[in-house]
Formats: structure tokens, sequence, C-alpha cells
């Protein structure tokens, strides 16, 4: 009997080419547990869904295109919303940004429950409901960077901060909203950040935590006279320390981290999202990089527009980071008939490579050859490289923006006059991921 969610679907129903993926991803994925021992649900997972803020959801997620969380949500008693659309994609894991206070951009930490979206009943309502279901949940939480005007900003953040050797407070790259915060001796923001997970753990029953940047971050230097140790070994200590703690309040629960970069992290936790990099370059590049790549050991999640490059990540035995995107067809008359207009601004291109994505993707799961000659990673680059012209061009398109629309375009329209039925995004994740017919 195979389950997802609280869906149960005899083996005999099963379609043997789905049964037999299922049982070699399996097998993949068992293969690259990592130093500590994952929850099983955590180890059968092969994909989790984020649909909001998701430039600064970390990793993969960076270059997709987000939902309003209130006019898709509206009170957080609708959280299952993303749990039937996460199983259209055959996913059952559900990754949320912005449910603190007073939203993402506004505040990181304090992480305290939004209240326009109903408070912390209405969001303890939203998570049972998705246990209820046979879902999970894991947070989005920042334990680099703080906002100035947080309260524990306010409190604590110029004395458990990173300093320059004027003393200032170090910026986040230049930016000045933010604090960068210490997490070894001469500061108590590894207790306080892991309280708070503790807290949000204890309090709404979450699965885990995604820790934003941490993996990204190595040997910074702090010249704060009041502030000892390594940042290294701190942040070691976060990692483990606030794996340990939920784990006691909720033994199945879950950390990752967005980067995958230091094996010393890796080793105590349940894996992380790699870094954006894949936007710009194939992810199975990206992944081929990473130093424990020949070791294979560690969960990475990762996604590109390409269907291509996600076959080739789950092929390796790695998963998949979802967002609403994948939903997307832009199949319309009104879709073509943009593809021909000039992009008339600096970063329209971007939605320009999107579509094309999108017809590629329909193509490729519909069995129908690409055009050749056409090569979108290249020409990806070519058009944000347009955006730096100068003199500032009258139009950001270039001739091979030109030449992949007439090749596309007309594949396309023939496959959807075709008459046979036509796969979408969505089936065909739903049918990678998806353990049932």
């Amino acid at each position: 009997m195979l389950i997802l969610g609280n869906e149960s679907v005899s083996l005999s129903k099963v379609r043997p080419r789905f049964l037999t993926l299922a049982f070699h991803i399996a097998l993949l994925a068992g293969c690259r547990a990592s130093a500590v021992e994952s929850p099983p649900w955590w180890k059968q997972t092969r994909s989790i869904y984020a649909s909001f803020d998701l430039a600064g959801a970390g990793g993969p997620l960076m270059k997709f295109p987000s939902d309003d969380i209130t006019k898709k949500l509206g009170t957080f008693r609708n959280l299952p919303i993303l749990l039937d659309e996460a199983h259209r994609l055959g996913c059952n894991c559900i990754y949320l940004v912005s449910y603190w206070e007073p939203n993402y951009a506004a505040n990181k930490g304090d992480y305290k429950i939004r209240t326009d979206l109903g408070g912390p009943q209405a969001f303890k309502d939203g998570v049972a409901e998705i246990h209820a279901r046979g879902g999970r949940i894991i947070l989005y939480l920042e334990p680099f960077i703080i906002t100035r005007t947080s309260e524990v900003a306010k409190a604590h953040g110029l004395d458990w901060c990173m300093k320059e050797a004027n003393g200032n407070p170090q910026t986040y790259y230049g930016n000045t909203n933010y604090y960068l915060m210490w997490p070894a001796e001469g500061s108590g923001w590894i207790d306080y950040i892991v309280t708070a997970a503790e807290r949000i753990v204890r309090d709404y029953q979450v699965d885990g935590f995604h820790l934003d940047s941490y993996g990204c971050q190595w040997d910074l230097k702090d010249f704060d006279p009041k502030h000892r140790g390594s940042f290294n070994a701190g942040a070691i200590n976060l990692v483990r320390t606030m794996r340990q703690r939920i784990q006691k309040m909720k033994p199945d629960s879950v950390i990752i981290l967005e980067c995958c970069e230091r094996t010393e992290l890796l080793d105590l936790c349940d894996g992380g999202q790699i870094e954006s990099a894949a936007w710009l370059y194939s992810p199975v590049k990206v992944l081929n990089e990473k130093p424990w790549a020949a070791e294979g050991k560690y969960r990475a999640f990762t996604s590109h527009y390409s269907m291509k490059e996600m076959d080739k990540i789950l092929d390796m035995g790695y998963s998949l980071s979802l967002s609403p995107w994948w939903f997307q067809n832009n199949t319309t008359e009104k879709d073509f008939n943009k593809m021909r207009e000039h992009i008339t601004r600096p970063d329209d291109w971007i939605n320009r490579i999107r579509i094309l994505w999108n017809w590629d993707n329909l193509l490729y799961i519909n069995n129908v050859p690409a055009p050749a000659g056409v090569d979108l990673f290249e020409l990806r680059r070519q058009l944000e490289m347009r955006r730096y012209a100068k003199p500032r061009p009258q139009y950001y398109e270039t001739e091979a923006y030109w030449a992949a629309v007439n090749a596309y375009e007309p594949l396309v329209r023939s496959l959807l006059k075709s008459g046979r039925q036509v796969r979408t995004q969505d089936r065909y994740l739903r049918g990678k991921l998806a353990w049932f017919k």
C-alpha cells in the first residue's frame, strides 16, 4: 500500500513505470542520507513547495515569481490551500515564508505570527489542518541578519552584532538596514534565535526550519573586543544546538540551510537548498562543483526553469524546490502576441525567458523535438547583459531572442492544434514525484 497525505493506493493500481521510478528514487535518496539521522518522512521527501516572497526564500527559489500571501490566503486557516497546490505537483511539504509580523521585508528577528492573517490561533489551526491531511510544513528563519528596527535589534542589536575595525556595525553587502549577528562568545544571539525556534515548534508544531543565509557564511571576522571565539565554531554550534533543542520538542523536525558549501554544517543538519546560480547555469553543473559531490551523501534541493534540468536533478538523486510557476503554461494568444512585442524595459526580459522555458518544457514533456540551434542558457545571459548596454538601447531584445521566438512559436502552436492530449508542467511533475496513478 502506498500513502500520500491521507490517501492510500493499492500497489496493484500503480503504473509499473511509476512504481519502478519510485523504488529507484527511494534507493538514491537513501544513499544520500546526511551525516545525521534524518526522520523517515524527510528521507522520503523529494520536493518542497513555496509560494510567497520567493525573492528572499533562499537558494534556487529566488528567481521564481511569487504569489501575494494576503490575496491568496486571507487567513492562516487557509494554509491547506498550499498543500492542495503542492499535491498537484506531487509534493507533500510546504515551505512557508512571510508568516511573521508585519511581513517579510519589514522585520527579521522577532518572528511573531502576523496578525493581518488571523494571528497565532489562525496559524495554529492552519498548521494543524495541514498535518490532519498528512502534509508537512517547514518555516523560514534567518539566523544571520536582523532588521535594525526589530524589537530584538533595539534591545540587543548593538551588543550582539558584528563590528568593523572602527567599531561601527558591519553592513549586509552595504545595506545598513540590518545587523549581522555574532554567533559565538560575548553575544546572546544563539540562545535567542534557538529559543525563538523552540517557541515556534512548541506553539505551532511546525516540522522544521530553513535557515536562510547560513550555509553561505564562513570565515567571517568580528572586531568587537567583547566577542570571542570564531564565527565558524559559533555557526556550527548554532545549527547543532537548534536541531537538538527543537527535536527534544518534536523528534521528527528538521533543519536545512541555504547553500550547501560547508560540510561542517551539513554534517549537523538535514540538507540545504543550493544557491541561485542554478538560474544562470545548469543546476547539474552547480551540484557537481560542490566539494562533497564525489561523496554525494548530503540532501540538496534545487530547481531550474528547464524540465530537462529538473529531470537530471532527480536522476542524480537530489530533490526539487517548487513554486507556483510550474502551473503556468503561457500558451494563450495573448502570450504569443506578447512575445512578439519589443522589450522596452531593462527587466522585462525575465518574463520573456520564462515563457521560452515554458514552451521548451511543453515540447519536451510531449516528446516534440526542440528547435535546433537555440541555446536558452546563452540567450538568458545575453538578455541580462543588454540592461547594462551603453548607450542605453531603445529595445532590450537581441537577434537571438527573435530567432528563438520564431523557432519555438510554430512548434508550440502545432502541438496545441494537434488534437492530442497535451501534458502540462504540473501534470508531468506530479507523474515524476507522486507514487500513485
